[in-house]
């Protein structure tokens, strides 16, 4: 069933969705949101009978905001999107069946199609001479129309899934058909189903081998009408059990290469769809094979570049045994922090990143001071405390895309403290990126749980080189709150700790660490 989880400063609520739900600060609405920023009723979320779902503003004074573009009109929503009331954030989850358990491929068998266009044709307009009829001319500006609105939404997302679902979903809109699919070629050649839309319940689609393997060979769209008087398709019973009157499959291209097949059903009437219908959904498969053709090189360089980020933070950790591993678990923690704290998806992304590089500037402090046994000098630990500084120096060296762009700051201010005797640029307060007080959290966990060959300090006295008990630690991050860490930082990490505990258990943390038995002074 459709729902929204509504995100407010006192937490997140999920609400099931009916076919009509006003939204608003005023006790009549449906959902009832008491938010200052938000109108007495702000808009309407609604289901019509085809499980399309819609949002319009009611002329709210803070406006409605779809994936942060303000709506003036009735607008689609999807799963996936993200929807902002004043200073509200609303998640919208659609209906969402486990696509592998609804779609299943029929065994080998032959079929006959009515009409065929490779994904070349669907390009080709007539020059304004050659247009026979206004029929023809109203025919090419609906294409354009839809593949041009398609565009923009899917350049919109990254996520391929969404993109998909978007898709049939968009499609559904000036076709109103009964069974939609949209299958991938995995890294084995087969194809497997990614997204489905149906309007017949939980009613399972079976696909005819013979579709996939003709649009596969052939590399052309096809229309098949009125399945059960082809006799071609006698024996092809995966489609004559499923009672399919009309059929149009088009394979995902950008070149040569197949990266999908989108087949859409209508099982209610013969000669269901058109040439124009055939040419309509070659041209947004064409523009979706393009926009999931950049998704997977984008995925490829993301993955390139995660692993460099990560080999690099390992190197760093490995030049101290005792420090194996150390950025890893600070970055666990922290996105674990991040997430309890509903940070957007983007900011967790920044934070990850810099977390892993946090510690890198420590690749300028001599070994004999980085690997040295025992307490540290006053000459020693200004040289230890330059590491910040330097990780701020070498990641300015490196190119960043736009999003990452503050990667430099977050990393060199975990050492920062709110009441602004931190170092190296005694930020206080807010000038702290927000980023940073939660790895700073994170670090001095690790730090506190962790062996190491120089001694811990409690009050600037030497505490102990070993893993200190649960409840000192915990009683060493809450007294610090509000002075060195930021109080919702820590709020939210003991909220996280039970599950930080039972993560590292046997990884990190001593075998006797129990949250349970963790008596705080």
């Amino acid at each position: 069933m459709a729902h929204i989880t509504v995100i407010s400063p006192t937490g997140r609520k999920r609400v099931e969705l009916d076919d009509q739900n006003t939204v608003g600060r005023h006790s009549e609405n449906k959902i009832q949101i008491p938010d200052p920023s938000v109108s007495k009723t702000h808009c309407l979320i609604a289901i019509d009978k085809n499980k399309m779902c819609f949002i319009e503003d009611r002329s709210s004074t803070n406006g409605t905001f779809v994936n942060n573009r303000k709506i003036k009109e009735r607008t689609s929503i999807y799963n996936g999107d993200e929807i902002r009331l004043g200073n509200i954030i609303i998640l919208f989850e659609g209906e969402n069946q486990a696509v592998a358990q609804m779609v299943e491929i029929g065994d080998e068998d032959e079929g006959l199609f009515s009409s065929t266009m490779s994904p070349q044709m669907e390009t080709r307009f007539l020059s304004e001479d050659k247009i026979p009829s206004e029929k023809n001319l109203r025919a090419d500006y609906e294409k354009l129309r839809v593949t041009y609105e398609l565009q923009n939404e899917m350049n919109l997302e990254r996520d391929i899934g969404k993109t998909l679902d978007r898709i049939l979903y968009r499609t559904f809109e000036f076709l109103e058909y009964d069974q939609g699919v949209i299958l991938l070629v995995d890294k084995n050649g087969h194809l497997t189903p990614h997204s489905y839309k149906t309007r017949r319940g939980d009613e399972k689609l079976m696909i005819s081998s013979t579709l996939l393997n003709y649009v596969q060979k052939e590399k052309t769209g096809v229309i098949s009408t009125d399945v059960s008087s082809d006799q071609r398709f006698n024996i092809a019973e995966s489609i004559m059990l499923e009672g399919v009157k009309s059929t149009i499959a088009v394979p995902m291209m950008i070149d040569d290469e197949i990266l999908g097949v989108m087949i859409i059903y209508s099982l209610e009437m013969t000669d269901a769809f058109t040439t124009k219908d055939l040419g309509l959904i070659t041209a947004i498969a064409n523009q979706a094979a393009r926009i999931i053709k950049n998704s997977l090189l984008h995925e490829e360089l993301r993955q390139s570049f995660d692993s460099s980020i990560r080999t690099l933070s390992a190197t760093v950790d490995a030049r101290h045994p005792l420090t194996a591993g150390h950025s890893e678990r600070v970055t666990e923690i922290s996105l674990m922090i991040a997430r309890e704290m509903n940070l957007p998806e983007q900011e967790i992304r920044v934070l990850k990143f810099a977390t892993l590089m946090h510690d890198i500037g420590k690749i300028a402090v001599p070994d004999e001071v980085l690997l040295k046994n025992g307490r540290f000098s006053n000459e020693e630990k200004a040289i230890m405390d330059i590491h910040p500084k330097k990780t701020r120096e070498i990641l300015e060296n490196f190119y960043f895309p736009e999003f990452l762009e503050n990667v430099p700051l977050i990393a060199s201010s975990h050492h920062e403290k709110m009441d602004g005797t931190g170092y190296p640029m005694g930020l206080k307060g807010d000038e702290i990126p927000l980023a940073s007080r939660i790895m700073a959290v994170a670090d001095m966990f690790d730090a506190l749980t962790a062996k190491r060959d120089y001694p811990k300090y409690i009050d600037n006295k030497t505490a102990s080189y070993d893993p200190l008990p649960l409840a000192i630690v915990m009683t060493i991050i809450k007294k610090e709150a509000g002075e060195r860490f930021d109080s919702k930082v820590v709020e939210a990490f003991l909220r996280c700790l039970p599950y930080i505990v039972e993560r590292f258990k046997n990884d990190h943390l001593p075998q006797d660490y129990d949250l349970s038995l963790a008596t705080i002074p």
